[in-house]
Order: structure tokens, then C-alpha cells, then sequence
């Protein structure tokens, strides 16, 4: 018998109401990329690898219908775009501690019991043009390995040789960052994050392969046209 499509928790509470409205796959995302700026469709659907297009559709129906998300005239020939309301701009504080609680588990690919962790970075544009390498990050002296390839980021706990960068700060530090209370250069600029590379393109590279970057210039070097943006 097919399941039901799912309505809810039907419990007379506050976080469960939330929940039926926020709570499904991918809609949280989908609110923390409309929270950097409003969206075309296809804009959207760019930044948030692996989701459908009926599924990414359904979601801003459902987030409309709240009015959590609006639809609005775009740029003059760029249509509609999908911007948070005011309501759905409450949810800013919310999503601010949820990186936080979450920068842990970024730092720790095991810290919920898995072996490693596997990301997709495609969302960042000319990501194909970047070459295959492999990234030290050591948070609180806890190291971990990170392995790019084709668009693909895979994190497993410990040390490996080889690496082309050893980044090292604290959790202090990342707890501010997922804040959005600093970036990454702010951390190098403030001592808070100490690198260890072999050539000057290797900081731009660890950046774009990390996702941090929203788009990357042809050049595999890294050092190409690069924009930054603020992490999910």
C-alpha cells in the first residue's frame, strides 16, 4: 500500500507547528539561500544540487502558501524571483544557531557516527575546472582529511599524507564563522587560522573546493576570478 504523503505532526505545540511548516527535506535550505538574496527559479535549483524540480517546486509552494517565501518582480527581462517575507526573515536567528550546533559535526566527520562524509560542490559555478586535491582541516588539534574530485568533497577523520594544505584554527573560531561573524580571511587575518601550504594558489583552491566560494574562474590554479560568499 503506497504511504500517505506526509501532513504534519498533528501535536498542538509550538515547535511542531514550525516543524510542519519548515521541517521537511530541504525546505531550511532553500530559506538559508533566500536569506543571502532573493532567487529566480533557475537560480535556485543551481544552488542546491540534487534536488528535483517538483520538489523544489513544491517547497516554495508550501513556503509561499505560509508566506514564509513571495513572489516578486525581478530586473527588468530576469521574471520572477522568490524573496523571504518578513516572516520568513524571523527565521534568520533560528538558522544562525543551527550553523552553530552544526559547525561541530562540519569539523567532526564522524561525530555522528558515520566513517566519513560526502558533499556535494557543484552549486559553486566553474567548479568543474577545478583539479582533483586533498586538504587538511585540524580543528582543536583534531585532524581531518578532505579529498576533492569532480565536484565532490569527501571528509574523513585523521590525518593523511600528501595533503597540498593543513588548515588549523579552534572551534571558537568556526563557531563564529557559521555565525557569519567572520569569514575565513578574517580568521588568516587574525591569527585565528594558521595555514600550511606549498604555493599561494593552494588558499583559493581549499576555498572553492570547500564551497565557500560562490563562483571560481577556469583557471585550475585558483587563481581566477573568484567571489565569496557566506557558507551554508
Amino acid at each position: 500500500m503506497p504511504s500517505r504523503p506526509w501532513s504534519g505532526y498533528g501535536r498542538f505545540c509550538p515547535l511542531s507547528r514550525a516543524l510542519d511548516v519548515i521541517g521537511e527535506r530541504w525546505t531550511l535550505v532553500i530559506v538559508q539561500e533566500l536569506l543571502k538574496q532573493p532567487r529566480r527559479y533557475g537560480a535556485l535549483l543551481d544552488r542546491l544540487p540534487g534536488i528535483s524540480t517538483s520538489v523544489l517546486a513544491d517547497r516554495l509552494r508550501r513556503l509561499e502558501r505560509a508566506g514564509v517565501v513571495a513572489r516578486e518582480p525581478g530586473a527588468v527581462g530576469a521574471g520572477v524571483v522568490y524573496a523571504l517575507t518578513a516572516r520568513g526573515q524571523e527565521l534568520e536567528e533560528a538558522l544562525r544557531a543551527l550553523r552553530r550546533w552544526g559547525a561541530g559535526f562540519l569539523a567532526d566527520p564522524a561525530a555522528d557516527g558515520s566513517a566519513q562524509q560526502s558533499f556535494d560542490v557543484t552549486y559553486v559555478a566553474g567548479i568543474e575546472a577545478l583539479a582533483d586535491g586533498q586538504f587538511q582541516l585540524v580543528v582543536d588539534d583534531r585532524p581531518a582529511t578532505l579529498y576533492f574530485a569532480a565536484g565532490r568533497l569527501l571528509q574523513e577523520p585523521g590525518a593523511a599524507p600528501g595533503s597540498e594544505l593543513l588548515v588549523r584554527t579552534s572551534s571558537a573560531f568556526l563557531d563564529r564563522w557559521a555565525a557569519g561573524e567572520a569569514s575565513w580571511d578574517d580568521g588568516r587575518a587574525r591569527g585565528e587560522v594558521i595555514i600550511e601550504g606549498s604555493t599561494p594558489a593552494a588558499w583559493p583552491r581549499w576555498l572553492a573546493a570547500t564551497g565557500y566560494l560562490l563562483e571560481v574562474g577556469p583557471d585550475t590554479t585558483g587563481e581566477g576570478a573568484m567571489e565569496e560568499g557566506r557558507h551554508d
